[in-house]
């Protein structure tokens, strides 16, 4: 998922929450929902006129402007239910191990455990999260002159369970935006198609931007790590072919804080250096977090065809 409206709007959502948990503190519940309450409402109308003024000529935001309304709701009921003590590196437990969810090797386009390589640090909701593309040896994620789905390299690559887990969420027939490089105007669904499992301990994996027609699990089945859940596409929003992955503490995304975890038993590549720059060598990683940039590759995460 890319960063669009929805970082402006969090700006805007965080000084409300900053504003009703202050209040909160100083007086009681009651209080602090009739702040938020008045300050939520300030806060719409502040942004159809800076909608009005600045980006009238953005049909996307308009369309999306629902969606981020309900994106930053879900944030200020993320922040008020941990009480600004967010999951952290330092201080989470993870319940399961989780594998690679893709075969071969991939780009971490966006993602890391800290602020400079997070995919969104200041969305609690995606602060973990990760997107993977196909690179070649320029660095680019498509052949020709990507105009075409077909072109990029990660389009139709199968998606892996990244562990053992219950489907819980379960969506496919959004099209794939046949125009890399922009974003679908009309998106409702940041996820388009996705698929999300539960897993022991009140962990959750999401799978997201599927491609149309490729999920092969539904709600209530049972799958096994490594097995095909479904195919990479660009569904929701997204502006090329690429998997969003993430784990949560809900099914619910818009009302989840996603979580560090850490991936166990990958390949990390790594460049021999200045004099030898298209040479690259592996190194193992038993648990660790990709970082944005890096080039890596599963292991131990067996393809199993559903």
């Amino acid at each position: 998922m890319v960063q669009s409206l929805f970082n402006r709007l969090a700006s805007m959502g965080l000084g409300l929450t900053i504003l009703s948990f202050a209040v909160f503190r100083i007086t009681n519940w009651n209080v602090a929902q009739l702040v938020m309450s008045y300050a939520g409402l300030l806060t719409l109308i502040l942004i159809v006129l800076l909608y009005s003024v600045f980006w009238k000529d953005q049909m996307r935001d308009l369309f999306l402007l629902p969606v981020g309304l309900a994106q930053i709701s879900g944030e200020l009921w993320v922040r008020f239910r941990y009480r600004f003590h967010f999951p952290s590196p330092e201080t989470y437990k993870q319940h399961n191990r989780y594998f690679f969810p893709l075969a071969g090797t991939w780009t971490v386009a966006n993602g890391g455990p800290d602020p400079d390589t997070s995919h969104s640090w200041e969305l609690i909701g995606q602060r973990y999260a990760y997107d993977f593309v196909v690179t070649d040896e320029r660095g680019k994620s498509h052949r020709n002159d990507g105009r075409r789905l077909e072109d990029y390299y990660a389009f139709g690559a199968p998606v892996l369970a990244p562990a053992d887990g219950l489907v819980v969420k379960a969506k496919d027939g959004r099209r794939d935006y046949p125009r890399p490089g922009e974003f679908d105007p009309f998106v409702w669904n940041l996820l388009g198609n996705y698929v999300i499992l539960q897993h022991e301990g009140g962990e959750y994996s999401l799978l997201a931007h599927l491609r149309r027609g490729s999920v092969r699990v539904k709600r209530g089945d049972r799958v096994k790590r490594g097995q095909v859940v479904g195919e990479v596409g660009n569904s929701g929003n997204s502006s090329e072919p690429h998997l969003h992955f993430q784990v949560q503490d809900s099914p619910h995304f818009l009302l989840s804080a996603s979580l560090p975890v850490r991936l166990s038993k990958y390949r990390r590549l790594v460049s021999n250096g200045e004099s030898d720059q298209h040479s690259e060598r592996e190194e193992r990683v038993e648990e660790g977090f990709p970082v944005r940039g890096e080039r890596i590759v599963g292991e131990s995460c067996a393809v199993v065809d559903s």
